[in-house]
């Protein structure tokens, strides 16, 4: 029986499309190294990565080399003055 605690990273896509790694006998430490590296080779093409455990989300990594998107712009506003 094998009673290993599992890390699942959660790779989200920018289109919101999900992929799934599973680490076992990893730390957390390690997971978020792999996160990183993961999120850095996919070029973009990973908005951010979910850690996660048995119980849930433990933690979010946003990739910095991702804009955001028009839609999560649309409710900012400039506030800057008009000449």
């Amino acid at each position: 029986m094998n009673d290993c605690p599992t890390i699942t990273l959660h790779y989200v896509q920018k289109n919101g499309r999900r992929e799934r790694t599973k680490l076992t006998h990893h730390t957390m430490c390690e997971a978020r190294q792999v996160a990183k590296a993961l999120l850095h080779a996919g070029n973009g093409l990973y908005s951010e990565v979910d850690i996660c455990s048995a119980d849930g989300t433990i933690e979010t990594i946003q990739n910095p080399a991702v804009a955001p998107s028009w839609d999560d712009l649309k409710g900012t506003q400039n506030h800057l003055a008009h000449k």
